[in-house]
């Protein structure tokens, strides 16, 4: 779909365009350099030389309009003879979506919402292959940026929430690596491929290999204007991805054809903002409260546009339209490592409506979307990839199809609403060819709700609870914006005074969607997802750490080794690379369990010792002091026992502050 030129929404689009383009070509310059050995000047002069020779040999067809608007290929494959199976399995999808639901709302056992999930994907996805087979949907309306008002709001949308994510506090403990290499980075010029966080080179990575160019992005960028990384990524990506979050959600949208535009997005964003719990893989979870981490980036940014390119390639499947394919599947990769599994599943799904018609073409839009991330994934594991997280040793809870369930759709309204707006996308969503493809990326999304199906992809793959993230295809907020408006727009339009009034019976459905969320669904701000609100501009790290990590790198000297607990290890990991913790997160260090000279044993007591998951009285905390070299080391304010035992190991108060302590070696 392409806009007028001059219009707020072409602009949009060019911005979006632009990014993955910038994304994409970093990302070639960077896996250069790692092959390489090459440092940040030279990665720098690489991005300029690629920029400009995709830019030269796209010759701008990627941001310019095409001659006539785009419009779903029509051409029938097959003609159905009755419309009853329509109908059988419209009911059929229909039961088994409010079903699920209402499982899922009410806790029910687990089994009355996997096996509604597949009967009404099942279903659903005959319905929408049926229909398409028979170019049933003539009356699709044209694209539409929804006026001038609704860009206006849009923009009205897009800038409070950016300016709302620069006043939230949301610490998140995956950042001590990302950011760790970032600063390593900024610091040192050169793209690490051994360990950081513990050793300076001198250890493997924790996360092998270091395919995603996103951190090197951040450190060069930190390196440029002499920042901080933690900077960059805390203080300037995280508006402006929001403020991209909220540009790409309306690409999509409009991409659909839905309709009314402003009353779906609100929707959309409202349940976003309404979607925040304890749990961390709901999609207002993953929203600007986490819109700094490069997968995060990938979900709430580049996967909207991945749709819309996909899309466009299948209205039109002409050479023209794949660059943006290509562009966008290197995009993906250079984001997070979840681009390598999740890029060609949305590009098979996305390209099934197509295959019905052109298999060759939809192959060729499979394999540029899909290529990169694949050969990537191939490299990886031929590379021996390995993740820190070792999912077969701990937290095995994961692998339960229910906890996976629960903690993605939430229970109560929220569960309901986003189960049946997922369930039912793939009969609301307008567009065709995009409701096929919503279907089938759902369709996928259920795979993790099958008891023992995690377990299984791990013992084969290595892949298990990870495979949550597939959802993220489904871009569930956009399918929330559309239930209100389709769904219940329709229903409304049974009342007398709505009937035949379509757009008002879609703006009232959608009032009522986001005052029932704002009513009874939890707030991103709520006290159980641990945000906090202060004024900008902030790092996502609290206060009282920083306050404590700066004292100790005054006390400290590059090579020196802090104990302290969780978050000011993580703290000191965000910030510095020349002062090492003994453990940042105590799984960190799994993979190093067989390095005699790591001395995992006596990390891990350590570690355990501060944060208080031992007792006090434990034996050889001394020994275990001395043998590290622990320089500097701290414990809870209130934890008097586990001082004094420091301090008779040779240590001196250095600081006290309302909740920590710490000592420095005497």
């Amino acid at each position: 779909m392409v806009e007028a030129p001059g219009s707020t929404a072409a602009w949009s689009d060019r911005i979006l365009d632009s990014l993955v383009l910038l994304l994409a070509t970093w990302t070639v310059a960077y896996d250069v350099c790692v092959v390489l050995g090459w440092g940040t000047s030279f990665a720098l002069a690489l991005w300029v030389v690629f920029l400009a020779a995709t830019l030269i040999g796209l010759r701008s067809r990627v941001f310019a309009a095409d001659p006539s608007p785009d419009a779903p290929e029509t051409r029938p494959i097959e003609r159905a003879q009755s419309a009853d199976p329509d109908r059988i399995l419209l009911r059929i999808t229909l039961a088994g979506a409010v079903v699920a639901a209402v499982s899922v709302a009410v806790s029910a056992p687990w089994g009355l919402v996997w096996v509604p999930w597949f009967v009404a994907t099942g279903c659903g996805l005959l319905w929408a292959a049926g229909r398409l087979r028979r170019r049933a949907d003539r009356d699709l309306p044209s694209p539409s940026t929804g006026g001038r008002w609704t860009s206006l709001g849009v923009l009205a949308w897009a800038v409070g929430l950016a300016l709302f994510s620069m006043w939230t506090l949301r610490g998140n403990p995956d950042d001590l690596f990302y950011l760790n290499v970032s600063q390593w980075v900024a610091g040192h010029g050169e793209f690490p491929v051994k360990d950081t966080l513990f050793s300076n080179l001198v250890y493997p990575m924790a996360n092998w290999p270091p395919v995603a160019s996103y951190e090197g992005l951040i450190g060069v960028a930190a390196r440029l204007t002499d920042a901080r990384a933690p900077t960059v990524e805390y203080v300037v990506v995280t508006p402006v991805a929001t403020f991209l979050a909220v540009l790409a959600l309306w690409r999509l949208l409009r991409a659909w054809r839905v309709r009314p535009l402003f009353w779906v997005l609100s929707t959309a964003l409202v349940f976003l903002l309404f979607d925040g719990t304890s749990s961390y893989a709901t999609p207002g979870n993953l929203f600007l409260t986490r819109l700094w981490q490069g997968k995060v980036v990938l979900l709430c940014v580049v996967v909207p546009v991945l749709l819309v390119s996909a899309l466009r390639y299948v209205e039109r499947p002409t050479r023209d339209r794949l660059p943006p394919l290509v562009l966008g599947g290197i995009a993906a990769v250079g984001l997070t490592t979840t681009g390598l599994f999740l890029a060609p599943v949305i590009a098979a799904a996305s390209m099934a409506p197509l295959a019905l018609r052109d298999r060759a073409r939809a192959l060729t839009g499979f394999l540029a979307l899909a290529l990169y991330p694949l050969a990537t994934l191939v490299l990886t594991v031929v590379m021996g990839g390995r993740s820190a997280d070792d999912f077969g040793a701990r937290r095995l809870y994961r692998f339960d199809a229910s906890w996976v369930g629960n903690q993605l759709l939430l229970t109560e309204l929220v569960g309901f609403v986003v189960v049946l707006a997922m369930l039912l996308g793939v009969l609301l969503v307008p567009h065709p060819q995009a409701r096929l493809t919503t279907g089938l990326l759902v369709l996928v999304s259920g795979y993790v709700f099958i008891p023992g199906a995690m377990r299984a992809s791990y013992d084969l793959t290595g892949l298990g609870p990870t495979l949550w993230r597939l959802s993220w295809g489904a871009t569930i907020a956009a399918l929330v914006g559309v239930l209100a408006a389709h769904g219940g727009g329709r229903v409304l339009r049974r009342i007398p005074r709505l009937a035949g009034r379509r757009r008002l019976a879609a703006a009232v459905s959608c009032g009522v969607t986001m005052a029932l969320l704002a009513a009874f669904g939890p707030p991103l701000w709520s006290a159980d997802t641990g945000t906090q609100l202060k004024p900008p501009f902030h790092w996502q790290r609290s206060y009282s750490s920083r306050i404590v990590v700066a004292h100790i790198l005054d006390a400290t000297r590059p090579g020196d080794l802090v104990l302290a607990p969780d978050p000011i290890s993580i703290t000191l990991a965000v910030t510095s690379t020349d002062v090492k913790a003994v453990a940042p997160r105590r799984y960190y260090m799994g993979y190093l369990r067989d390095a005699p000279s790591f001395r995992y044993p006596e990390r891990l007591r350590l570690v355990d010792y501060v944060n208080d998951q031992v007792p006090a009285d434990t034996a050889g905390i001394a020994d275990d002091l001395d043998l590290l070299g622990v320089d500097v080391a701290c414990v809870t304010a209130h934890d008097s026992e586990r001082f004094d035992v420091i301090a008779a190991a040779g240590f001196r108060p250095l600081l006290t502050s309302t909740y920590y302590r710490c000592l420095v070696r005497s």
